[in-house]
């Protein structure tokens, strides 16, 4: 799971009322301490995110003022997560590269330049809110954006990488074994297909009971396919390298058509599109004819860019 950097005081928590006691030993003090207010929006948002991310709290404070710190987090209704406290700048810096070895960080949050600082040292998104006043209602948009993108250029880089290898070790396996090489490869698919069917249709039937969706209705599989794509994208190693478009859902028939393939694009570009055909195209059987969700169900796939058409045709019906 992803990280969110979030600093304590000025950017969740509102220190003012302590302010004429700074220097004194009372600015420190917990009863004094646990007076401090939620930043309007802060707690709702962090909230939210935690859902998705994991929150790891940063503050310009005694390492002493730990369980008060937490405490407060506690009473004010924010999610828990880990607690790192220093006072000085470079304590802090300090400690954030440390805490990258721990952390997957995928945002920042701070109110001061200095918080932009610790941002640019574990290298994520860096929101700089007013201090005291931040708007949190636009946080969470501008982190989902982000991370979106941030898996696009993920998955995009791992696709050219593993179609230029395969590209390289298929052309050479080919060349010596000839075409008997994609039999092999197509019946030992089929066969993993098969040895999995049971599990994955427990998965899947469950799945569809989540939804409230009937397997045996194709206009609710369009459903299903169009909540995974929506809801799994943070797990989905083919967000943002298809675009689909849905041509016909009846309760008998679901037509949808890939419109944009950068597996295609690639095999292109290195001029061996038969090649990933037999890889990514033809096998899509395996998983779309006799589904382990509706074993009733059959499938047809008479277009494919691989194989010089415009888009891919997918074709499901009972």
């Amino acid at each position: 799971m992803k990280a969110i950097l979030v600093f304590l005081d000025g950017t969740i928590c509102d220190t003012r009322s302590r302010h004429p006691l700074i220097n004194t030993h009372e600015f420190f003090r917990r009863e004094r301490m646990l007076e401090d207010r939620a930043i309007p929006g802060s707690v709702k948002c962090l909230n939210e995110l935690s859902q998705k991310y994991e929150i790891v709290y940063i503050g310009a404070r005694p390492v002493t003022t730990g369980s008060v710190t937490e405490e407060w987090l506690g009473k004010m209704g924010y999610p828990k997560g880990p607690i790192y406290l220093a006072e000085s700048q470079e304590e802090r810096l300090s400690l954030v590269k440390e805490m990258v070895k721990r952390f997957d960080f995928i945002s920042g949050i701070g109110d001061r330049w200095d918080d932009n600082e610790l941002h640019a040292e574990i290298g994520c998104l860096s929101i700089i809110l007013q201090e005291y006043a931040g708007q949190w209602d636009t946080v969470a948009d501008r982190i989902d954006q982000h991370h979106r993108k941030s898996k696009m250029v993920e998955n995009r880089i791992h696709l050219k990488g593993k179609i230029e290898g395969l590209a390289r070790v298929c052309a050479l396996l080919v060349s010596k074994y000839g075409e008997k090489l994609w039999e092999i490869y197509f019946d030992a698919v089929m066969k993993m297909a098969k040895n999995s069917h049971e599990m994955r249709r427990a998965e899947d039937l469950a799945s569809f009971a989540q939804y409230n969706l009937d397997p045996n209705d194709l206009r609710d599989v369009a459903k299903w396919d169009d909540l995974l794509r929506a809801e799994d994208w943070q797990n989905n190693s083919v967000y943002g390298l298809q675009d689909f478009e849905l041509v016909e859902a009846t309760k008998y028939r679901y037509v949808h058509k890939l419109t944009r393939c950068l597996y295609a694009d690639i095999w292109k570009e290195h001029g061996k599109p038969a090649i990933g055909y037999q890889i990514h195209c033809r096998t899509d059987v395996a998983w779309w004819d006799h589904p382990a969700w509706n074993p009733e169900v059959r499938f047809e796939q008479p277009k494919t860019i691989m194989k010089g058409n415009d888009y891919c045709l997918f074709i499901q019906y009972l």
